[in-house]
Protein backbone atom coordinates (compact mmCIF):
# COMPACT_ATOMS: atom_id res chain seq x y z
CA UNK A 1 0.00 0.00 0.00
CA UNK A 2 1.27 3.21 -1.10
CA UNK A 3 0.85 6.13 1.39
CA UNK A 4 -1.42 9.49 -0.47
CA UNK A 5 0.47 12.23 -0.14
CA UNK A 6 -1.49 15.00 2.49
CA UNK A 7 -0.44 18.91 2.63
CA UNK A 8 2.18 19.02 4.84
CA UNK A 9 4.31 16.44 2.37
CA UNK A 10 3.13 18.52 -1.16
CA UNK A 11 4.53 21.87 0.92
CA UNK A 12 7.65 20.52 2.09
CA UNK A 13 8.42 19.22 -1.49
CA UNK A 14 7.60 22.70 -2.73
CA UNK A 15 9.93 24.27 0.12
CA UNK A 16 12.41 22.00 -1.42
CA UNK A 17 12.38 22.86 -4.51
CA UNK A 18 12.22 26.50 -3.71
CA UNK A 19 15.17 26.34 -2.16
CA UNK A 20 17.44 24.18 -4.57
CA UNK A 21 16.26 26.10 -7.55
CA UNK A 22 15.33 29.77 -6.26
CA UNK A 23 11.98 31.57 -7.07
CA UNK A 24 13.27 33.09 -10.39
CA UNK A 25 13.96 29.35 -12.36
CA UNK A 26 10.46 28.09 -10.48
CA UNK A 27 8.78 31.19 -12.11
CA UNK A 28 10.30 31.27 -15.36
CA UNK A 29 9.59 27.38 -15.99
CA UNK A 30 5.82 28.01 -14.59
CA UNK A 31 6.08 30.46 -17.54
CA UNK A 32 7.13 28.35 -19.66
CA UNK A 33 5.27 25.27 -18.78
CA UNK A 34 1.85 28.08 -19.41
CA UNK A 35 2.75 28.88 -23.01
CA UNK A 36 3.63 25.28 -23.67
CA UNK A 37 -0.51 24.92 -22.32
CA UNK A 38 -1.31 27.33 -24.69
CA UNK A 39 0.49 26.47 -27.76
CA UNK A 40 -1.36 22.84 -27.83
CA UNK A 41 -4.43 24.47 -27.10
CA UNK A 42 -4.51 26.27 -30.15
CA UNK A 43 -2.88 23.84 -32.40
CA UNK A 44 -5.94 21.29 -31.07
CA UNK A 45 -8.33 24.08 -31.38
CA UNK A 46 -6.98 24.90 -35.30
CA UNK A 47 -6.95 20.90 -36.35
CA UNK A 48 -10.51 21.28 -35.01
CA UNK A 49 -11.67 23.93 -37.39
CA UNK A 50 -13.48 22.96 -40.69
CA UNK A 51 -11.24 22.41 -43.93
CA UNK A 52 -12.54 25.94 -45.90
CA UNK A 53 -15.00 24.60 -48.99
CA UNK A 54 -13.30 25.03 -52.48
CA UNK A 55 -14.39 27.41 -55.04
CA UNK A 56 -16.78 26.08 -57.32
CA UNK A 57 -15.85 25.59 -60.84
CA UNK A 58 -15.64 28.36 -63.49
CA UNK A 59 -15.21 26.40 -67.22
CA UNK A 60 -18.76 24.84 -68.51
CA UNK A 61 -18.73 21.49 -69.58
CA UNK A 62 -19.71 22.50 -73.00
CA UNK A 63 -16.29 25.20 -73.04
CA UNK A 64 -14.12 22.03 -72.90
CA UNK A 65 -12.07 21.00 -76.13
CA UNK A 66 -11.05 17.70 -76.99
CA UNK A 67 -7.53 16.53 -75.94
CA UNK A 68 -5.27 16.26 -79.34
CA UNK A 69 -3.81 12.82 -79.18
CA UNK A 70 0.19 12.85 -79.78
CA UNK A 71 2.00 9.81 -82.12
CA UNK A 72 3.85 7.50 -79.34
CA UNK A 73 7.74 7.60 -79.34
CA UNK A 74 9.39 6.34 -82.66
CA UNK A 75 6.11 6.86 -84.57
CA UNK A 76 5.46 9.70 -86.72
CA UNK A 77 1.82 11.08 -87.97
CA UNK A 78 3.13 10.81 -91.70
CA UNK A 79 3.65 7.23 -91.48
CA UNK A 80 1.12 5.62 -90.02
CA UNK A 81 -1.33 7.26 -92.47
CA UNK A 82 0.05 6.90 -95.48
CA UNK A 83 0.92 2.92 -95.03
CA UNK A 84 -2.11 0.52 -95.38
CA UNK A 85 -2.71 -2.17 -97.14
Amino acid sequence: MTPEPNFVSLLLVALLLFLLFGGSRINAAGKGLGEAVRHVKRAVAEDDAPAPEPPPPTMIASELKEPKLLPAKGESSASSEGEGT
